[in-house]
């Protein structure tokens, strides 16, 4: 029974992965369809950050009790799915994109607005200040993608912020880790550090991912369980404004219907059977 539920965190850990590497499409989304959220978030902010300093200070006692406040148990496997995703995908991805990229975005469009009905469960009414939030998670999404893309050289200080970014990404629904590299005009050059293994670069990421992963995710705990059916309208309607980075992909390249609809439906179908099986079955 162990084994299974780890090699169900491992696979719900590639899930994250690898939608991190696909435009338009966030890692939270994947933890919020798989039902894992929430401890997710509440597993990140249990990792004591003070430990070291116990060991400085000799007090191994302190130190071994710290320690064992990590939930071990979800973290690793879930890690290692991370990592399995994300590496195996950023090979891939270069191919599909170049060979078939309005089917793909088709794809990606149809992942995020099955993904809707995964955020809409979490509104717990239609009210004035859940509408103001959907209006301005709207609004910003919808903006940000319609922004010309910057044009920057890469450099480790920018990899250092971009990888603060796209851990905050990574767990919260709605904002695709790959968009913002595609926004900073630093997706190709991210995506052959990860498959060419540049150690400084995927380390100096690393570190940013760690500033950001503990910077933020103690304030989304807070939002969550205070306000957490505004937060979610927020969140849904920056994936309604989201849906605008597949969208004008795919309209750019103006390709057969059926090219955008079979696609399409198959990403919302898949995450359809993604909530069913492991929300309703966790």
């Amino acid at each position: 029974m162990r084994d299974k539920k780890y090699l169900k965190r491992v696979f719900e850990g590639a899930l994250m992965g690898m939608a991190n590497i696909i435009p338009g499409v966030s890692g939270g989304t994947m933890a919020l369809v798989t039902g894992i959220y929430d401890r997710l978030i509440h597993s990140i902010n249990t990792i004591p950050l003070d430990a070291p300093m116990t060991l400085i200070k000799r007090d191994f006692q302190q130190f071994r009790k710290k320690l064992q406040e990590i939930d071990y148990h979800f973290l690793i496997p879930l890690i290692i799915g991370i990592l399995i995703g994300s590496l195996l995908l950023a090979r891939a991805i270069e191919f599909i994109l170049e060979s078939h990229p309005a089917a793909t975005y088709s794809f990606f469009f149809g992942l995020i607005l099955a993904g809707l009905g995964v955020i809409y469960k979490y509104i717990e009414e239609i009210d004035v200040r859940n509408v103001f939030g959907g209006v301005v998670g709207f609004l910003f999404a919808f903006l940000i993608v319609g922004l010309p893309t910057l044009q920057t050289d890469p450099s480790l200080p920018l990899v250092f912020i971009i990888g603060i970014f796209v851990i905050i990404s990574m767990i919260l629904p709605g904002i695709s880790g790959a968009f913002i590299l595609i926004f900073l005009k630093q997706y190709d050059y991210m995506l052959h550090a990860l498959n060419d293994l540049d150690i400084p670069v995927i380390l100096t990421f690393l570190a940013g991912g760690v500033i950001g992963l503990f910077g933020f995710s103690r304030l989304l705990e807070f939002l969550l369980k205070k306000h957490k059916s505004i937060m979610m309208s927020f969140l849904f309607g920056l994936m309604v404004g989201g849906l605008r980075a597949p969208g004008s992909e795919v309209m750019a390249i103006d390709p057969p219907l059926y090219e955008i609809l079979l696609p399409a439906l198959l990403g919302a179908v898949l995450v359809i059977f993604l909530e069913y099986k492991y929300v309703h079955s966790d």
